[in-house]
């Protein structure tokens, strides 16, 4: 009878053994998670929780429909609107749209607007990916866009993205059919002279 007892003691101490190496590597990979997942910027740059600390964003509505509540869209709504694009943002698909502020809008000098303003549709059609995003294109560093040329993207010492020379800022914005990247410029294609 004794011999059992010690078996018993024994067996208690290896299963509290096991529950705390368990453990400590559940905290490490909940921990490491998002460090590792930052070396990989394409995911992080569409699923920005991975990146920094923050939660999703997400729409239960369309591309157009999330763009026309947020006020710091007004003018993307405006423009897209004028290039007739806002309904095919509506439309089902999948669509990633690198989204300027009203701020880039706004930082403009006028004379480069109405030389904008004449390319309208090609420059809007710039900022529109049409299908999902994938890890091949990530790696690459470019993205075809709705307009037919590419979009050259990079990943700083700091790790912040860049498509082109506008800045990405997280976090990114899912809807129902697509994502929402906020972008602080507007991307011009190469062949229009601003």
């Amino acid at each position: 009878m004794f011999p059992q007892k010690i078996h018993a003691l024994s067996g208690k101490k290896w299963f509290v053994r096991l529950a705390w190496v368990m453990g400590i590597i559940g905290v490490t990979t909940m921990i490491s998670s998002p460090v590792l997942a930052r070396r990989f910027y394409g995911f992080a740059f569409l699923q920005p929780s991975a990146y920094r600390n923050y939660p999703y964003r997400n729409s239960n509505s369309t591309i157009a429909d999330t763009l026309a509540k947020d006020g710091k869209y007004a003018n993307l709504v405006y423009e897209l609107k004028e290039a007739k694009l806002f309904d095919q943002l509506k439309q089902p698909g999948y669509f990633t749209i690198f989204a300027p502020t009203d701020n880039a809008f706004n930082a403009l000098d006028s004379n480069v607007f109405t030389k904008y303003s004449n390319n309208r549709e090609k420059v809007l059609k710039y900022h529109v990916i049409v299908g999902e995003i994938t890890p091949e294109q990530i790696k690459t560093g470019v993205l075809k866009t709705l307009e037919g040329t590419e979009l050259k993207i990079t990943e700083d010492a700091d790790g912040e993205i860049k498509v082109n020379n506008a800045k990405v800022n997280h976090p990114a914005t899912t809807t129902t059919n697509g994502v929402i990247v906020q972008i602080n410029g507007l991307l011009i294609p190469s062949d229009v002279s601003l």
